[in-house]
C-alpha cells in the first residue's frame, strides 16, 4: 500500500509539475508573439509607390532598352525583383489609375471611361491603409475622383509646367519634388506612411527641344521608321530620362531621411505610351506595364518573375505585405508569394478593357492574356481605331512604297471583330490567327471566358453603349479631382 501512495504522490506532484510548466511555456510564447506582434505594428514599413504616366515597358533599361538613359531605375532594379509579365487593367488614365487605386476593374468600380469617377461607395487604397495606422499621401498627378472615394493628403507644390512652356499649347507636364523632400522632414517617425509619387512627366506633351537625336533611338518593328516617328520618340525618351531622374531624387530622399532600409519601393505605370499600339489599346506595348518592387532584406536581389499580375493585384499585395487585412469582395488577388519566390506563379490570365470617351480613341475592346496566347475582342470593329484620326502623313505615305509600313498602317486604321496572337513566336503581335481553322477551339475558349468575365462585371452585351451616352458632350473632367498647381 506504502508503494502505491508513493507512486500516486509522485504521480500527482508529476502532472502538477507538467501543468505548471505548460502554463509558463504558454505564457512565455504569447508574451514574446505578443511582443512581437505589437513591435510588427510599431515596425511596419513604409511604402512609396511610384507611379509613372504612359510608359511603356521596353521603353526603360530594366526591361532592356539599351538606347535610353535611365540609370536610377537600373540601380532600383538590381536590388529589387522585375516582373516581366505586369498588366494594367485599361488603357487610359482615369479607368486605369482608379482601378490599382481600388482593387477592382473598370466596370467595377464604375470609371469605365476616361475622365468618369468611381461610384461613391467604393472604398480606395486610401481607407484601407488609413485603417492599417498609415499616412496615405500623394504627389503629383491624381485623375481620380470623387474625392470621398481619394481623400488623399495631397502635397501641393508638386505638379508645374516644364519650364520655359508656358503659353503654349499641350500639357509639358513636370513633377516638383522639393516639397515631397519637406513631407519627408516634417512627417511623425512613429507612424508608417504610403507617399504615391505620381509622375506624369512621361504624357504628353514631350519636350520641344529633345536631348536625344533622332538617330540615336530605336524603332519597334510595329512602328513605321520615318524622319518623324525618330524625332517624336527622341522627345519621349527626353521626358523617360527625366522621370528617371525624379525616380534617383525620390531614392536620395529615403536615404537622406533614413527611411530605405524600412521602405518597400514599387514602380509601375499607368499604361503604355501615347504612340501608335500603344496607349488606348489593348496590344502589349499599351496594356503591360514594368513593376519593379523593392524591400530591404526580404526582397531577393535582382529577381525577375514570370508570374502573371494585373494592377489590381496591388493594393492585397501591399496590404499582405505589411501585415494588414486584406479587404474582401475586391478583384486583386495577393502576388506576394511571387515577391518572396521568383517561381511562384500567380494568375492563368489576366483581363483588360478600353472604352472610348467620346473625343480620344473610340474603339472599345475587351482583353484576355495568358503567359502565350492573348485574345482581343473589339465591340465595334467597323468603328475606325484611333476616333478617326489618321496616322502620321508620313507613315501613310511610305505606305505607299513599302509594304511592311502599309501593313501597319492599314492594321491601325481599322481592327477586325477579333485577335488572337500567339505570344511565344510573335512578341510584337504583328500576325491575327483569329481567323486560322487551326486555332477555333482555342478562340471558342477565350470567347467562354470572355463571357464569364464580362458577366462578372456587369459588362454585359451593349451596356458599355449606354455608359458611353452618359459622358459629357463637352469632354469636361465628370467628377473628377482637378489637377492642382
Amino acid at each position: 500500500m506504502m508503494i502505491f501512495k508513493y507512486w500516486d504522490k509522485m504521480f500527482n506532484e508529476g502532472i502538477f509539475l507538467i501543468r505548471f510548466m505548460f502554463i509558463v511555456v504558454l505564457a512565455s510564447y504569447n508574451s514574446f508573439h505578443g511582443m512581437s506582434y505589437a513591435q510588427s505594428k510599431m515596425d511596419r514599413p513604409n511604402i512609396v509607390l511610384y507611379l509613372a504616366d504612359d510608359l511603356g515597358t521596353m521603353d526603360i533599361g530594366p526591361y532592356g532598352n539599351k538606347h535610353v538613359k535611365t540609370p536610377n531605375l537600373d540601380k532600383l532594379s538590381q536590388k529589387s525583383i522585375l516582373f516581366n509579365q505586369a498588366f494594367s487593367t485599361a488603357t487610359t488614365c482615369a479607368p486605369s489609375r482608379s482601378a490599382l487605386f481600388t482593387g477592382l476593374y473598370p466596370q467595377r468600380n464604375g470609371s469605365h471611361s476616361n475622365r468618369v469617377a468611381v461610384r461613391d461607395t467604393v472604398k480606395s487604397i486610401v481607407q484601407y491603409f488609413v485603417n492599417e495606422g498609415y499616412r496615405v499621401a500623394i504627389a503629383g498627378k491624381l485623375d481620380v475622383g470623387p474625392r470621398q472615394v481619394f481623400p488623399f493628403e495631397y502635397i501641393p507644390g508638386t505638379n508645374r509646367r516644364e519650364p520655359g512652356t508656358e503659353g503654349k499649347k499641350g500639357m509639358f507636364p513636370d513633377l516638383y519634388l522639393e516639397p515631397v523632400d519637406k513631407w519627408f522632414a516634417d512627417r511623425d517617425p512613429s507612424q508608417p506612411f504610403l507617399l504615391i509619387v505620381s509622375d506624369h512627366s512621361t504624357h504628353m506633351s514631350w519636350p520641344l527641344h529633345p536631348e536625344y537625336t533622332a538617330e540615336n533611338v530605336n524603332i519597334p518593328p510595329f512602328h513605321v521608321d520615318t524622319k518623324d516617328t525618330r524625332q517624336l520618340r527622341a522627345r519621349y525618351y527626353t521626358d523617360i530620362t527625366k522621370l528617371d531622374y525624379n525616380v534617383g531624387e525620390t531614392m536620395k530622399m529615403l536615404e537622406r531621411h533614413q527611411l530605405e532600409d524600412n521602405t518597400i519601393v514599387l514602380f509601375t505605370a499607368d499604361q503604355g505610351p501615347q504612340l501608335p499600339f500603344g496607349k488606348w489599346t489593348l496590344y502589349d506595348y499599351g496594356v503591360q506595364v514594368p513593376l519593379i518592387v523593392s524591400w530591404p532584406g526580404h526582397v531577393k536581389k535582382k529577381s525577375k518573375t514570370d508570374a502573371l499580375v494585373s494592377h489590381v493585384d496591388i493594393i492585397p499585395t501591399l496590404l499582405e505585405m505589411v501585415g494588414g487585412k486584406v479587404p474582401e469582395g475586391i478583384d486583386g488577388q495577393s502576388f506576394y508569394s511571387a515577391v518572396k519566390d521568383p517561381n511562384q506563379s500567380h494568375r492563368e490570365s489576366v483581363f483588360a478593357n478600353h472604352n472610348g470617351d467620346k473625343f480620344y480613341d473610340q474603339s472599345p475592346s475587351r482583353m484576355l492574356r495568358t503567359s502565350s496566347y492573348k485574345y482581343i475582342v473589339n465591340l465595334e470593329p467597323e468603328m475606325p481605331a484611333s476616333a478617326g484620326k489618321k496616322p502620321y502623313p508620313s507613315w501613310i505615305k511610305k505606305a505607299e512604297i513599302d509594304a511592311k509600313a502599309k501593313v501597319v498602317v492599314d492594321r491601325l486604321n481599322q481592327r477586325p471583330a477579333e485577335e488572337l496572337y500567339d505570344l511565344k513566336a510573335d512578341r510584337y503581335e504583328m500576325k491575327n490567327l483569329a481567323g486560322l481553322p487551326k486555332y477555333k477551339k482555342l478562340i471558342e475558349g477565350f470567347r467562354k471566358q470572355m463571357e464569364v468575365v464580362r458577366n462578372a462585371q456587369g459588362d454585359i452585351g451593349d451596356n458599355w453603349k449606354k455608359d458611353l451616352e452618359k459622358l459629357p458632350a463637352d469632354n469636361k473632367p465628370n467628377p473628377l479631382i482637378p489637377y492642382q498647381f
